[in-house]
């Protein structure tokens, strides 16, 4: 993936939770679908849209996938998974929204683990999901640095928050936070919430 392209998704989710007035962790990821005007569904209480959709077979192959139907964006996603891994499936499949990569009559799918053949546009997506899911500032701010720290704080699972990790640990490196106005934004809607945690250890 580009740095445009990682750009891109990086602005889009600060101005997602921006738009979206999100200030505390975990993220309310579905509180964000219904902002946005998504339809949200469970692979078990969507199955007769799915069908509809003539969609059956993704339910076996993917995590989640987003049908574009009259304008309206419809998300489905796997409830057989981890609660962590439904979340982190719902922030991709709004990355698709929000990025432009859903067409009408066209659907995107979340795959069940990230691989190197991955698209430009999975790739944002999931770059898109773990920058809503977990912003940098916000980490920085209340020093949570450390995978387990990410994870119970974001409400993300393990492998998702070793990437969060060891991103944090480069972006330490540079030292280079709250240089975008956008991420400045997003840290002042967090402040209170960091207050509070800072000041309740």
């Amino acid at each position: 993936m580009s740095y445009k392209d990682y750009q891109t998704a990086r602005n889009a989710a600060w101005q997602i939770l921006i738009d979206c007035h999100v200030d505390i962790l975990p993220v309310d990821i579905r509180a964000i679908c219904r902002r946005l005007g998504c339809k949200l569904y469970s692979y078990d209480a969507g199955w007769k849209l799915i069908a509809a959709f003539r969609l059956q077979e993704q339910t076996e192959k993917a995590d989640g996938f987003t049908v574009l139907y009259r304008d309206v964006p419809y998300i489905f996603y796997s409830n057989s998974v981890p609660e962590t891994r439904q979340r982190f499936t719902i922030a991709h499949e709004i990355g698709h929204i929000v990025l432009g990569h859903v067409g009408e009559g066209k659907y995107t799918i979340m795959n069940r683990e990230p691989a190197p053949g991955d698209s430009a546009d999975e790739t944002q997506a999931n770059q898109f999901a773990a920058r809503i899911l977990a912003p940098a500032c916000v980490l920085n701010a209340l020093d949570a640095v450390e995978v387990e720290q990410i994870s119970l704080l974001c409400g993300i699972s393990h492998q998702a928050s070793e990437f969060r990790a060891k991103r944090m640990k480069q972006l330490r490196t540079r030292g280079k936070f709250l240089s975008h106005p956008l991420e400045r934004e997003v840290m002042r809607q967090f402040e209170p919430f960091v207050m509070s945690r800072l000041e309740s250890r």
